[in-house]
């Protein structure tokens, strides 16, 4: 039975290495295992997207979420309306312009390294949506039926850390 458990675990390990750790290391990829097909997308800087942040333009056609611990995001993105986010992971927002102009300049003077945006990839290199973070990557997973899963990034330091 522990012999079962330890293999068991061993196995689970592997797969949290494939899905978590290969994509933040190599980006966009298509991954096929027997009974297993995994396809993963990535974060790409992009000044043009920092800009739109910055410059508080909200994207038609686009859901807003974010993530934060407190009033202060530490993470936003916006997702083509064609595509579904996969529920959990973030809150949804109607963000305005007031309050995408208040979050971008907190962000900007709380969080020790400032934020930027990136466009949000398929593993194809299709745009899926947008980031605007001080984190610099992520895990991206394309599911089925346009669901896509955008994990959200760890809290960044506070005045000092990344």
């Amino acid at each position: 039975m522990q012999a079962a458990t330890s293999k068991f675990r061993a196995k689970s390990l592997v797969l949290i290495a494939i899905g978590v750790l290969l994509p933040a290391l190599c980006g966009a990829i298509e991954l096929q295992l027997p009974g297993l097909n995994l396809k993963y997308g990535k974060l790409e800087r992009n000044s043009d997207i920092t800009n739109v942040f910055e410059t508080h333009k909200i994207l038609p056609d686009h859901k807003y979420y974010y993530s934060s611990w407190g009033s202060v995001p530490y993470a936003i993105i916006a997702i083509e309306r064609q595509y579904k986010l996969r529920k959990g992971l973030w809150k949804e927002i109607e963000v305005t312009v007031p309050l995408l102009r208040n979050w971008i300049r907190q962000m900007d003077i709380i969080y020790g390294y400032p934020p930027y945006g990136s466009r949000i990839l398929d593993h194809k290199g299709q745009q899926l949506g947008v980031w605007y973070s001080s984190k610099q990557w992520t895990t991206i997973i394309i599911e089925e039926d346009n669901e896509i899963a955008v994990f959200t990034p760890e809290p960044p330091g506070f005045r000092g850390g990344n």
